[in-house]
């Protein structure tokens, strides 16, 4: 960008020309007092500061779903963290970085307006984790509209040009009916908790669930119900299941932390610890420990904070211009009570 820029300068004499960066995020500060300065006069000034583009800020965005989810707004930071870092800037030849954040807070109408909000501020490129597939593509739109390279983070839009990067959905539901098939015993009875209705990762995860799970024909499918990606509402589900089917319940299974956690809360609280497996996602040290206390068998261990540290450096790529695949994913791991220690040493380090 600063090469073209310099280009363009050289190339005209004796013209006013303001003093602007590639895709219009400059500083809002011009050069002279005037904003007015000649290219020869220009020219000049960028020789004797010994940089073309010392008043060019390189801007990322970064869309979080919400700020108060445990997962994603760690992703958040640690792309932050990442990014405004010195030695990504030097990676990529400036002085610095900035990395705008902002929250959705789950509102696809905040979400919209973010965007916008960014794009008007001038950013190189757009990460967004976001609300509504559907919704979710106006985002991206504006964003196309705009020549900002746009990667959706864990999540997809359903128009618009876009990149993904996360982990793969299907993957991690057929990892947790996986777990069900090699260990469940014959005629075993299931309860499943559903993530959001309509949300592409409830719907892809569940695909993955029943599709492994299939391979057994003893195993039976109780009830699916929704837990709304949410402790509680996974609790109350477990707790009307826990009434309505009591002992008969083999296990229950989800397709992410939040579900698991409030399935084994309930468990807990009917004094019904030991005779309800529960399986699902584990996604830090604190969901870990529902592992190491026997409240959970298994889960599927997805290390949100590492797909921020992945944005980061296809944020380094994409100023770099290499190539960038269609999907980027961090890899998923089985995670029991006799190796977590040893993943959470390796990956989740804080």
């Amino acid at each position: 960008m600063r090469k073209k820029r310099i280009a363009m300068l050289l190339t005209v004499s004796m013209v006013i020309a303001m003093l602007s960066g590639c895709g219009g995020n400059s500083d809002s500060g011009d050069s002279g007092s005037s904003g007015t300065d000649t290219a020869a006069e220009t020219e000049k000034s960028e020789e004797e500061s010994g940089s073309a583009s010392e008043d060019y800020v390189y801007r990322v965005g970064f869309i979080n779903i919400d700020n108060a989810d445990q997962n994603c707004y760690p992703a958040a930071m640690n792309f932050k963290e990442y990014v405004e870092s010195m030695e990504f800037a030097k990676a990529v030849g400036t002085d610095k970085v900035e990395a705008m954040v902002a929250d959705s807070a789950l509102d696809i109408e905040k979400q919209t307006t973010n965007v916008e909000t960014m794009l008007t501020k001038g950013v190189d490129m757009m990460f967004i984790i976001g609300v509504d597939t559907e919704g979710n593509t106006a985002a991206v739109e504006q964003c196309n509209a705009e020549g900002v390279p746009v990667f959706m983070v864990g999540t997809e839009a359903s128009g618009g040009e876009w990149k993904f990067v996360g982990f793969n959905e299907t993957e991690l539901g057929q990892k947790v009916g996986e777990w069900c098939v090699g260990n469940l015993p014959e005629n075993a009875e299931i309860c499943f908790i559903e993530g959001t209705p309509g949300r592409e990762a409830a719907v892809l995860r569940k695909q993955g669930f029943m599709d492994a799970v299939a391979q057994r024909k003893d195993l039976d499918i109780l009830s699916s119900q929704t837990g709304e990606f949410e402790v509680e509402a996974s609790m109350h589900v477990t707790e009307d299941w826990l009434t309505t089917y009591g002992d008969k319940i083999t296990c229950i299974a989800g397709t992410d932390n939040n579900a698991v956690l409030g399935a084994s809360q309930a468990i807990a609280a009917a004094n019904m610890k030991g005779k309800i497996l529960t399986c699902g996602v584990i996604g830090n040290r604190d969901d870990a420990e529902m592992i190491k206390n026997d409240e959970c068998s298994y889960g599927v261990f997805v290390y949100w904070p590492a797909i921020g540290t992945l944005c980061g450096e296809i944020a380094q790529q994409q100023y770099l211009g290499e190539e960038i695949p269609e999907r980027s994913h961090i890899e998923l791991f089985d995670m029991t009570k006799e190796n977590c220690d040893e993943l959470l040493d390796e990956y989740c380090t804080e």
